[in-house]
């Protein structure tokens, strides 16, 4: 008989101990979903050729993009990003790479570089497999819609893995890459490092979209086909009016071609597709 009461004493103490630890559980679950702030739904808004093939580059003029982007402070009060990625120029046949450190240049260790893109949005870059972008310190992904000021023509994201291989005596937030273009009209433009990436593949610079396409100045066919794709993204509660009143100025809203021109001069060759119809 007493042994039974022991039994019982024994069983009660397991299931209140489990209780406890159960009751724990849920609050502390309850806390840490508490305090997490849910993402807002991104949705995108990509840009197409009208009786295009899927698949292929946009072929959009970057002056296209050169005007949204001098317009992204009204743009951008309806829209979370504009994401743009030019053709990608293979290093070294089409793009050469030096470095400065402590005002002089080196060629650098940049065998493992085969890839040069501009670009307008850290979007592009992470789309890479097991991707992390990290930004120097006073910089961020707003750098590379930022147009030329006077002491430095762009900026740059490197891979991680140049941060040992740039030249002695690097210094992680003082350096800037020269990027040559090597076409029939040769021109160079300096960059200065604002973040680096890794990744499972860290094969491309990338670059601020305003100054890599400089590169191409002279080069208008170039120019008339740089932009190889070109996304929208705005989050759950944006004015829709305004942002497709926005892509209006410069879209068909369906695969029918528009009269006229465009805000940048040019026939409605490009559309979008309004949310509510895709």
């Amino acid at each position: 008989m007493e042994k039974d009461k022991v039994k019982a004493k024994g069983r009660i103490a397991v299931l209140i101990i489990a209780g406890i630890i159960v009751v724990t559980g849920a609050v502390l679950l309850f806390i840490l979903l508490g305090n997490k702030e849910e993402d807002p739904s991104v949705y995108e808004i990509p840009v197409q050729r009208i009786n295009g093939t899927e698949g292929a580059s946009l072929d959009l003029p970057y002056e296209y993009i050169r005007s949204m982007m001098n317009k992204q402070d009204t743009f951008l009060k309806n829209a979370v990003d504009i994401e743009a990625q030019t053709i990608i120029a293979k290093k070294p046949d089409d793009i050469g790479i030096a470095i400065e450190l402590e005002k002089r240049w080196f060629i650098g260790s940049g065998d493992r570089i085969l890839y040069v893109q501009g670009i307008t949005s850290i979007k592009t870059i992470e789309r890479k497999d097991n991707c992390k972008v990290t930004f120097i310190d006073g910089y961020d992904s707003s750098y590379l819609m930022k147009n030329n000021d006077e002491d430095m023509e762009g900026y740059t994201i490197l891979p991680e893995w140049m941060k040992d291989h740039i030249a002695p005596g690097y210094t992680i937030d003082n350096i800037s890459i020269l990027l040559i273009n090597k076409g029939p009209k040769p021109d160079s433009i300096k960059f200065k490092v604002i973040g680096f990436y890794k990744a499972d593949t860290e094969d491309t610079v990338y670059a601020s979209m305003y100054s890599y396409a400089e590169l191409y100045k002279f080069e208008e066919d170039v120019l008339d086909s740089l932009i190889m794709s070109l996304s929208i993204y705005y989050e759950d509660g944006a004015n829709m009016k305004s942002l497709y009143s926005f892509m209006n100025d410069y879209f068909s809203d369906s695969q029918t071609k528009k009269e006229g021109e465009n805000l940048v001069n040019m026939d409605y060759d490009f559309f979008y597709i309004p949310i509510t119809e895709q």
